[in-house]
């Protein structure tokens, strides 16, 4: 389907087929319209997709994730051209959303929500690395995605990668040891430890033979659970895109700029 015939959907349609709201969506074409007229203005054989059915081919690709071949059938282009514009549109979308997720965005006032979402990716060729790759929680081998969210604006501040083999717990100390010890985490309870590395952070009591759970405890932990499922929510928004939820088939480090991308739109459409 070309943008022409989309565009006549409702709002709410619109977001359901494409991804992301209407609104984005046409910002997201005036950011990358000077780069394609750039592209095309020395001339030459006239371009198969205007702009706006470029970039709806790249979201169809990310929301769908059909093979190129299909991908180009969809949009009347052979499979190397489908690949090539997809490339392009991703290019600039990395270049032009490079600063919408960052680090600094860390609010001392509000507690930040950590969790670690997997995706599933094909069993790397390299046979020594595939051990790595493995996570004995999902049986699969995966990507562990570590994202941490602002409790406030609900703003995604810092996305971080590692191999489907390290534990959650691991990769948040590997990627925090330069934050103030000030901020307050809230995590899951695979997180037993945390205080050791930021005092105000919170996780579940866990319960044991010796040591149930007091009517306290109970409370806490529901109280904690629910300011968490924010982050759960968010881990479920990214994946309406079916690049995120469905079998990995590309190149990995191609996985780590599609996942940031699809980031800063969450991030974009809380603006907009």
């Amino acid at each position: 389907m070309k943008y022409k015939k989309l565009a006549k959907m409702k709002d709410g349609r619109f977001k359901r087929a494409v991804g992301i709201p209407r609104e984005l969506f046409e910002i997201l074409v005036e950011v990358l319209r000077p780069s394609y007229e750039e592209k095309h203005k020395l001339g030459g054989r006239k371009p198969n997709l205007n702009i706006e059915d470029t970039l709806l081919m790249t979201l169809t690709y990310y929301r769908d994730y059909p093979t190129f071949f299909k991908l180009g059938m969809m949009f009347g282009l052979d499979e190397s051209n489908a690949h090539r514009w997809v490339k392009w549109s991703e290019d600039k979308l990395k270049e032009a959303l490079s600063g919408v997720i960052d680090i600094r965005d860390l609010d001392e006032n509000s507690e930040q929500l950590v969790d670690v979402t997997e995706c599933t990716i094909q069993r790397p060729k390299v046979y020594d690395i595939q051990k790595e790759y493995y996570s004995g929680k999902k049986k699969k081998h995966t990507i562990k995605i570590q994202i941490i969210m602002n409790e406030k604006n609900r703003k995604i501040v810092s996305v971080c990668f590692d191999k489907g083999s390290v534990h959650d717990f691991n990769i948040f100390k590997n990627t925090t040891k330069e934050l103030p010890d000030t901020l307050k985490f809230l995590a899951d309870s695979g997180y037993q430890g945390i205080l050791d590395y930021f005092k105000n952070s919170m996780t579940p009591k866990k319960k044991s033979k010796n040591n149930p759970l007091t009517d306290e405890d109970k409370e806490l932990n529901t109280l904690i659970s629910s300011i968490r499922i924010s982050v759960e929510h968010v881990n479920s928004q990214l994946k309406i895109f079916r690049i995120l939820s469905e079998r990995y088939r590309s190149r990995i480090n191609t996985f780590y700029s599609r996942f940031l991308i699809i980031c800063s739109f969450y991030n974009l459409c809380l603006d907009t």
